[in-house]
């Protein structure tokens, strides 16, 4: 799984977790809250923590990104010319 490809809705879902918006629930489910909307993402956030993008440090609730998620970021936001 280390070799993910950045799809457009992976990259949305790695801003989402930049932003502090991905956390888990008591039962390991995790979740993506905007606004009054929440979606449940567990199958999503587990492929982009089994390929290093993301983590929780010392096993709190938020996601975060890792160097190695932030790269991949930094990458696609310099494809698309984003500052």
């Amino acid at each position: 799984m280390a070799d993910l490809y950045p799809t457009p809705t992976r990259l949305a879902l790695l801003r989402d977790v930049d932003a502090g918006r991905v956390a888990d629930d008591t039962r390991g489910d995790a979740w993506l809250t905007v606004g009054r909307s929440v979606a449940r993402v567990t199958a999503r956030v587990a492929a982009l923590a089994a390929a290093g993008w993301i983590e929780r440090p010392d096993q709190g609730a938020v996601w975060q990104l890792t160097p190695a998620g932030r790269a991949v970021l930094d990458a696609a936001d310099a494809s698309r010319g984003r500052p």
